[in-house]
Order: C-alpha cells, then sequence, then structure tokens
C-alpha cells in the first residue's frame, strides 16, 4: 500500500505549523521571547489579571511548563506574580507596564507576518480557513 503524506490533513497542518511557528520564534528572539511567553501577554492584554492556574488552561499547557513560563516573564519584570486574596495557594498573574508596551510592538510586528502569511488569500478565504481550523480544534477539545 502506497502511503502519500502529502494528502493527510493532520500533516499538512503539522508542517504549516512548523514553519509558522519557526517565523514567530525567529521574530520574537529580537525581543527576547518565546512564542509562550508572547502568548501569555496577549491573553493578559486581553483577558486582564488573572490566575494562573486560568493562564495555564487558557494555553492548553501542563503546569510545569507554565511555571517556567512564569518564571523567565517575571525575571524580565513583564509580570508580577501575587497571592489571591481569597485563596492563598492561587497565584494572580498580572501585566506590568514594560509588559503592556511590549505587547503592543509584538502585536504590530506579528500583524506584518499574518499579512505575509494570508497572502494571496480572499477575505472570505481567510475567514473560512479560520472556521475550519477552529473547528478542527474543537474536535479534539471533547
Amino acid at each position: 500500500m502506497i502511503r502519500n503524506l502529502d494528502e493527510r490533513v493532520g500533516y499538512q497542518i503539522g508542517v504549516a505549523a512548523h514553519l509558522i511557528q519557526n517565523t514567530y520564534n525567529h521574530k520574537l528572539s529580537e525581543y527576547d521571547l518565546t512564542v509562550a511567553q508572547a502568548k501569555v501577554l496577549y491573553m493578559l492584554v486581553n483577558y486582564g489579571e488573572q490566575l494562573q492556574s486560568e493562564l495555564q488552561n487558557r494555553l492548553f499547557i501542563k503546569g510545569s511548563t507554565m511555571n517556567g513560563i512564569i518564571d523567565s516573564m517575571l525575571k524580565k519584570q513583564l509580570i508580577e506574580k501575587n497571592d489571591s486574596k481569597t485563596d492563598r495557594r492561587s497565584k494572580i498573574i498580572t501585566l506590568t507596564e514594560k509588559g503592556k508596551i511590549l505587547e503592543e510592538k509584538l502585536w504590530l510586528s506579528t500583524k506584518a507576518m499574518e499579512i505575509e502569511l494570508m497572502k494571496g488569500f480572499s477575505n472570505e478565504e481567510k475567514q473560512l480557513l479560520l472556521a475550519w481550523l477552529k473547528r478542527i480544534t474543537e474536535n479534539f477539545k471533547k
């Protein structure tokens, strides 16, 4: 039986995701950030301060991974970590002014990358692709 990976949707998504991730990593390295750290900045700008466990769930990562991300961002003074007033075991993560400024720069910088990524696609095609990718994501969340 002949196997053709090029015809597998999962394989093509994986290849595209790998190339996109590499491009983002290269751009983010200019700011001494990882993709995961940039996502944390985005989540804090978009949703405000959050419990560390909420961030972890939104990013679909393990607690130990989240701890590493938080520690490195604390050292860079991009976030603050404080005890929750209702549960001292829980930690509240807040964006610093330095983090807000950096996230704004990243948002503008990655917007150009997004334009390059979608070159040749109509707005309708982009919306359709987004809908399909979100559906795939939902299929794996169940």
